[in-house]
Protein backbone atom coordinates (compact mmCIF):
# COMPACT_ATOMS: atom_id res chain seq x y z
CA UNK A 1 0.00 0.00 0.00
CA UNK A 2 1.42 3.50 -0.64
CA UNK A 3 2.49 5.92 2.11
CA UNK A 4 -0.93 8.56 2.73
CA UNK A 5 0.23 9.56 5.91
CA UNK A 6 1.08 13.40 4.52
CA UNK A 7 -2.25 13.68 3.85
CA UNK A 8 -3.64 13.72 7.41
CA UNK A 9 -2.06 17.57 7.10
CA UNK A 10 -4.93 18.39 5.06
CA UNK A 11 -7.82 17.03 6.84
CA UNK A 12 -10.32 18.78 9.18
CA UNK A 13 -9.74 22.06 7.36
CA UNK A 14 -12.86 24.62 6.84
CA UNK A 15 -14.00 24.32 3.53
CA UNK A 16 -12.28 21.43 2.43
CA UNK A 17 -13.17 17.10 1.72
CA UNK A 18 -10.59 15.05 1.36
CA UNK A 19 -11.62 11.88 -0.87
CA UNK A 20 -9.32 9.23 -1.18
CA UNK A 21 -9.97 6.59 -4.29
CA UNK A 22 -8.28 3.50 -4.26
CA UNK A 23 -7.65 0.24 -6.22
CA UNK A 24 -6.35 -2.18 -3.83
CA UNK A 25 -7.06 -4.66 -2.03
CA UNK A 26 -6.83 -2.81 1.59
CA UNK A 27 -8.89 0.39 1.39
CA UNK A 28 -5.94 3.14 2.84
CA UNK A 29 -7.45 4.87 6.16
CA UNK A 30 -6.74 8.65 6.90
CA UNK A 31 -8.87 10.02 10.21
CA UNK A 32 -11.04 12.75 8.32
CA UNK A 33 -10.93 11.26 4.52
CA UNK A 34 -13.84 9.29 2.77
CA UNK A 35 -12.16 6.60 1.80
CA UNK A 36 -14.22 5.10 -2.01
CA UNK A 37 -13.10 1.34 -3.22
CA UNK A 38 -12.51 1.43 -7.10
CA UNK A 39 -12.36 -1.56 -9.52
CA UNK A 40 -8.77 -1.74 -10.36
CA UNK A 41 -8.90 -0.55 -14.12
CA UNK A 42 -7.45 1.99 -15.65
CA UNK A 43 -4.98 4.92 -14.17
CA UNK A 44 -4.98 8.22 -12.14
CA UNK A 45 -7.08 9.74 -15.14
CA UNK A 46 -10.04 6.69 -14.67
CA UNK A 47 -10.08 7.32 -10.78
CA UNK A 48 -10.69 11.42 -11.73
CA UNK A 49 -12.92 10.96 -14.65
CA UNK A 50 -15.04 8.67 -11.86
CA UNK A 51 -15.25 11.63 -9.68
CA UNK A 52 -16.15 13.97 -12.12
CA UNK A 53 -19.22 11.47 -14.00
CA UNK A 54 -20.18 10.03 -10.38
CA UNK A 55 -20.46 13.40 -8.96
CA UNK A 56 -21.30 15.84 -11.84
CA UNK A 57 -24.64 17.55 -10.45
CA UNK A 58 -22.53 18.05 -6.89
CA UNK A 59 -19.14 18.97 -8.03
CA UNK A 60 -17.02 21.45 -5.94
CA UNK A 61 -16.49 24.97 -7.20
CA UNK A 62 -12.68 24.17 -6.77
CA UNK A 63 -11.28 20.40 -7.29
CA UNK A 64 -7.87 19.44 -6.78
CA UNK A 65 -6.87 15.69 -8.29
CA UNK A 66 -3.62 14.29 -7.20
CA UNK A 67 -1.45 10.91 -7.00
CA UNK A 68 -1.10 9.07 -3.67
CA UNK A 69 2.63 9.65 -3.67
CA UNK A 70 3.39 13.13 -1.34
CA UNK A 71 3.77 16.10 -3.34
CA UNK A 72 7.47 17.06 -3.74
CA UNK A 73 10.23 19.10 -6.10
CA UNK A 74 10.97 17.16 -9.47
CA UNK A 75 10.29 14.32 -11.75
CA UNK A 76 12.56 11.25 -12.52
CA UNK A 77 11.63 8.05 -14.60
CA UNK A 78 10.86 5.77 -12.66
CA UNK A 79 11.70 7.21 -8.92
CA UNK A 80 8.45 6.71 -7.21
CA UNK A 81 9.01 9.32 -4.78
CA UNK A 82 8.03 11.92 -7.65
CA UNK A 83 6.10 14.76 -6.52
CA UNK A 84 5.90 16.62 -9.97
CA UNK A 85 5.92 19.96 -8.69
CA UNK A 86 7.90 22.95 -10.05
CA UNK A 87 10.34 25.47 -8.40
CA UNK A 88 8.25 27.87 -6.48
CA UNK A 89 5.17 26.00 -6.20
CA UNK A 90 3.69 24.38 -3.79
CA UNK A 91 0.98 21.42 -2.97
CA UNK A 92 -1.14 24.59 -0.70
CA UNK A 93 -0.69 26.80 -3.43
CA UNK A 94 -3.31 24.02 -5.28
CA UNK A 95 -5.86 23.92 -2.77
CA UNK A 96 -6.40 28.12 -2.76
CA UNK A 97 -9.56 28.32 -4.59
CA UNK A 98 -9.84 31.18 -7.38
CA UNK A 99 -6.46 32.27 -6.99
CA UNK A 100 -6.11 36.11 -7.85
CA UNK A 101 -9.36 35.79 -8.87
CA UNK A 102 -9.11 33.15 -11.68
CA UNK A 103 -10.63 29.95 -11.90
CA UNK A 104 -8.42 27.86 -12.74
CA UNK A 105 -4.81 27.49 -11.78
CA UNK A 106 -1.98 25.41 -14.70
CA UNK A 107 1.28 25.03 -13.97
CA UNK A 108 3.05 24.98 -16.87
CA UNK A 109 5.78 22.51 -17.24
CA UNK A 110 8.24 21.15 -19.50
CA UNK A 111 11.14 18.39 -19.82
CA UNK A 112 13.99 18.53 -22.30
CA UNK A 113 16.75 16.03 -23.03
CA UNK A 114 20.04 17.06 -24.92
CA UNK A 115 22.28 14.95 -26.81
CA UNK A 116 25.79 15.30 -25.33
CA UNK A 117 29.69 14.50 -26.59
CA UNK A 118 30.55 10.95 -26.24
Amino acid sequence: AEDLSWVSQYTGKPNLDVTIYSKADDMPEVAGAASKPLSNVGRESHSFLHHIVHNYHRLADWTLFSQATRPSWGYMVGDSANGHLNDKVSFDDYLRPFPEGRDSMFVMTAASQFPHAA
